[in-house]
């Protein structure tokens, strides 16, 4: 199955913070962005005259540089095409966990969202903007706000506010003839609020979705005419699986979507994904009956659910403390692993013991995010993990769960 979009944010997160910290003390740190679609050729080409174009720099920094090039195409050569999003590629000499040492490194990641240009840069530290303006913090936003008359609509993009246009109906207003004429002319103005509900429709499916790719939407507006238009199901279903809340307003039209971004603010500072809250949701309504349903939660729990194929989706916030160690004896290569919390004092004698095999007392030692170690069983079995990331209510309800959870496709017997 897929990656899901949460788990891409959390590992791209987790990227941009590690690469944060490397710094060096000359201009040799490379940051490499190239969109999709550009062969593996025309890549490496490009690399050698960047190479030619930076080589005038004192001989020891040059060969560092070298060195580091050789290994960025390598990375690229690795690759049959280019995937539709591109590649981005950060090289350069890392300093070791215990700052003893030095050695050189590439980091590649296929962002989650495409490339629109290329960038070579070099510097003593990485350009993460592209990747950071990826991330699903710089919340999109789209609001509507309507009424008979007239519909607004705005974006906003991270803390950048647009308003974006404002469209009329030419619905009459309510008539107080009586009779048949009372009715004739309340149904033609109900065909008419009709056809102006799909302009909407047709205005927000132009703007929220094939201009700006909007993560969540606000409906405001005076009145009951904005009810009356999310009841017709006239928008688009993405659009209608994007909203985030509707909003009562004094005024429509740009006017009003001001007053509806206004009164939406403490909503959309704690604002979790609408995908993810409905997640979290249908978790705590299966827990909440009177069997426990079908979910779990608790790491051990989740994990033994998993390896039976039971589960549907697996759910974890991105602050859980939870890691896998995997410990490979350096003389026989016998691997231990487990799961724990990072401050657990079992990490200590796990580490601390002598192999089971050999009684070597050195290891190798690799550590995984609990992330990584869902996704892993959750891939043996088509399941899907989804990361809760946002400063929210289900964040909040799923940490007091263990941070660890998950929603079953049965139960088992």
């Amino acid at each position: 199955m897929a990656t899901s979009l949460s788990v891409k944010q959390h590992k791209l997160r987790k990227l941009i913070a590690s690469l944060s910290n490397v710094e060096a003390t000359a201009e040799e740190l490379i940051s490499f962005y190239v969109p999709g679609g550009k062969s593996v050729d025309e890549i490496v080409a490009m690399l050698k005259i960047e190479t030619e174009s930076t080589d005038k720099r004192p001989e020891h920094a040059r060969d560092r540089f070298h060195e580091a090039i050789k290994q960025v195409i390598q990375h690229v050569k690795f690759h049959s095409a280019i995937q539709e999003n591109g590649l981005a590629l950060f090289a350069g000499n890392f300093i070791s966990e215990d700052h003893h040492s030095e050695f050189l490194n590439v980091e590649e990641i296929i962002p989650p969202e495409a490339i629109s240009k290329f960038l070579f840069e070099l510097d003593n530290h990485f350009q993460l903007q592209p990747l950071r303006e990826m991330l699903r913090d710089q919340k999109m936003v789209g609001i509507i706000a309507l009424d008979a008359k007239e519909a607004g609509f705005g974006v906003l993009n991270g803390e950048r506010f647009e308003l974006i246009e404002s469209i009329s109906s030419g619905v009459p207003g309510k008539s107080g003839k009586g009779g048949s004429s009372q009715r004739r002319y309340e149904r033609e103005r109900d065909m008419e609020l009709t056809y102006f509900f799909h302009r909407i429709a047709e205005h927000a499916t132009k703007t929220f979705l094939e201009k700006h790719k909007v993560n969540v939407l606000i409906v405001g507006g005076p009145g009951q005419t904005k009810e009356d238009f999310l009841k017709g199901d006239y928008l688009h279903y993405e659009l209608r699986n994007a909203l985030l809340s509707t909003v009562d307003t004094q005024f429509s039209g740009k006017e009003g979507v001001k007053e509806a971004l206004d009164k939406s603010s403490e909503e959309l500072k704690n604002m979790c994904a609408p995908e993810e809250k409905r997640t979290v949701q249908r978790l705590l309504a299966e827990l909440g009956k009177r069997d426990g349903g079908l979910a779990i939660y608790g790491m051990d729990t989740v994990l033994d659910a998993l390896g039976k194929g039971e589960v549907e989706v697996a759910l974890s916030t991105d602050s859980s403390d939870i890691i896998k160690i995997v410990a490979i004896c350096k003389k026989c290569g016998l691997v231990k692993a487990r799961v724990l919390r990072r401050k657990d004092q079992n990490v200590r004698e796990m580490l601390s013991s002598p192999c089971e095999k050999c009684s070597g007392v050195e290891y190798e030692i690799e550590e995984k995010d609990i992330i990584d170690v869902l996704e892993d069983a959750a891939a043996q079995t088509g399941a899907r993990v989804e990361v809760i990331s946002s400063g929210s209510e289900e964040k909040a309800k799923l940490t007091a769960l263990g941070g660890v959870a998950a929603i079953l496709r049965y139960k088992s017997k």
